[in-house]
């Protein structure tokens, strides 16, 4: 296994290693070079790109280039199956400032409907948790974005108010929500 040591705002993530909550039907795994194929057929989905920043139209050239860099992210992770290692969609850590982690995810059309994106969720709290020093796990959900709100309830997160930044809820910018959860 691939072993990352990122440092982002003087925040290290060292060791970073996969873990899974062993109740759970879904589990985080490194990104691998494979992955672009699923990844590319999961962004052409109409909600993954209405919902996300993913460039439009989505190629396969883009998804490539994410499993090797992560598209900027500070650890991106695939969501499978526990059950059968299928992957069925992504969560990453786009950074940690001032204590505060902030996560995004999605689910790819084939894998929804049974709690991944909540559970990885919370395992990426749990990584968080363990590699940074963060206090805090923010997501930035649309105020439309109904489904991911309720994803961020059930993970445990806490809306906590608007965000001055916004979100994309496809060609518009809407308000964006700060879902928080505390860690430690």
């Amino acid at each position: 296994m691939r072993v990352h040591s990122l440092t982002n705002d003087q925040t290290s993530v060292a060791d970073y290693v996969v873990v899974s909550i062993d109740s759970l039907a879904h589990r985080l795994r490194e990104l691998q070079p494979h992955d672009a194929e699923w990844i590319y057929r999961a962004c052409q989905d109409p909600d993954i790109q209405r919902w996300t920043l993913v460039p439009r139209p989505y190629t396969l050239e883009h998804a490539d280039s994410f499993v090797v860099d992560l598209g900027g992210e500070l650890a991106a992770y695939a969501i499978v199956t526990s059950a059968t290692d299928e992957p069925i969609g992504v969560a990453g850590l786009h950074h940690v400032r001032d204590g505060v982690a902030s996560v995004g995810y999605w689910v790819a059309p084939w894998g929804r409907g049974h709690g991944a994106a909540a559970n990885a969720l919370q395992i990426l709290q749990s990584i968080i948790s363990q590699q940074t020093q963060a206090h805090t796990v923010r997501a930035l959900i649309a105020e439309t974005n109904i489904a991911s709100r309720r994803t961020a309830e059930r993970a445990g997160f806490t809306l906590t108010g608007p965000d001055p930044d916004t979100c994309p809820d496809g060609a518009n910018q809407v308000v964006a929500l700060r879902y928080e959860s505390a860690l430690r």
